[in-house]
């Protein structure tokens, strides 16, 4: 009887897993929505920062990225992609961007850095900034946006941001659900 009741609640557990539900829930786009951070800017306007998306690629880079966007002072509104990359070895220098059908998307670099070196390496980040359109993010907040940025080095690290958080940002921004 005493194996019974553990073998049982992993069962039960298993099953929980393989049953999750795959779909979109309005939580997440919520989460997003109250995560987002409004500032007033000193013109009149406000800045609108969505919260980080952390992860990690096949060739170990640490990726942290997030919309962020300016509403001036008329209501007109500037939105980027913002992209930090840490990774090992040499310095990548990111250059170019390309969403999934191909579209060649400019890339603004903020700032490179070497950071600490030891035996097996030094730590690089690289901080890359993509504009966006008001209707580009709009057309894609259905599906997300899918993009890979390439490096000088020959690397690619591919970037997805995902649909419920285009909808959260966007209702936190525009006041509007999508």
């Amino acid at each position: 009887m005493h194996r019974l009741v553990p073998i049982l609640a992993i069962t039960l557990g298993l099953y929980a897993c393989a049953n999750n539900d795959k779909k979109i829930s309005s939580w997440e786009i919520n989460d997003v929505y109250q995560s987002t951070i409004v500032t007033s800017n000193n013109t009149g306007g406000k800045t609108y920062l969505g919260p980080s998306i952390n992860t990690m690629d096949d060739s170990n880079t640490y990726e942290m990225f997030n919309l962020r966007s300016i509403q001036n002072a008329q209501g007109e509104k500037s939105y980027e992609l913002q992209i930090h990359l840490t990774y090992f070895n040499q310095m990548r220098s990111y250059e170019n961007a390309r969403l999934i059908n191909g579209t060649s998307l400019p890339v603004q670099v903020i700032s490179k850095d070497a950071g600490l070196c030891e035996a097996k390496g030094c730590i690089y980040k690289e901080l890359l900034s993509i504009k966006l359109s008001d209707s580009f993010l709009k057309q894609n907040v259905k599906d997300g946006i899918q993009l890979t940025v390439s490096s000088k080095a020959g690397v690619s690290t591919d970037i997805f941001v995902p649909s419920q958080y285009l909808k959260g940002y966007l209702k936190a921004v525009d006041g509007v659900n999508y």
